[in-house]
């Protein structure tokens, strides 16, 4: 997998072939296939250990701030979140673009539901704007995704600027807290 990670990276979706990949890895190329038919079967895989390690990262963040109050842990949580895309911008580009056309996304994970359980329990004293507690969530989470993606694609410099964790903080707290 690093070595799809390697040309990813580097070369785009485009540049990525199940050749090259056997070739950087060292493994002869129908070893590659036993597991991975296809560069879509590659990205697919990528993509999910993405997810898992995303919403493991996540999960850890809501269990350590439990008690600290919504504001302080969306704060964490964006901070953590942009740290993470920002060190290789460019494959969270191939996957935002990729894995949504390909129709590789969404992914589920073990741990949705128990990360799923801890973003519930941050929300239990919080007076939501909506009357859907699972449909509010995914609205700040989508939300809060597309704006690190497109942040580090589009706006760069601001990336790396803690105005935006500032800026997203304030839109997914004022988004799920009623006014």
């Amino acid at each position: 997998m690093k070595a799809a990670t390697y040309i990813l990276s580097r070369e785009g979706y485009a540049g990525l072939t199940t050749n090259k990949v056997a070739e950087r890895a060292g493994v002869n190329i129908a070893s590659l296939y036993q597991y991975f038919p296809s560069k879509e079967a590659l990205l697919a895989e990528l993509l999910r250990r993405h997810s898992a390690e995303t919403r493991a990262a996540t999960l850890k963040i809501l269990m350590a701030h439990r008690g600290t109050g919504l504001e302080a842990t969306v704060r964490t949580l964006v901070s953590a979140g942009i740290a993470a895309h920002a060190v290789d911008p460019k494959l969270h580009q191939v996957f935002a673009r990729e894995g949504a056309r390909l129709g590789i996304e969404p992914i589920q994970t073990d741990i949705d539901s128990q990360m799923f359980a801890e973003w519930r329990l941050l929300l239990e004293g919080v007076p939501l704007s909506g009357r859907n507690q699972e449909l509010s969530l995914w609205i700040a989470l989508t939300a809060a995704h597309a704006v690190i993606h497109n942040a580090l694609v589009e706006r760069p410099e601001d990336a790396a600027s803690p105005e935006l964790v500032d800026e997203l903080t304030r839109l997914i707290t004022r988004y799920l807290r009623r006014s």
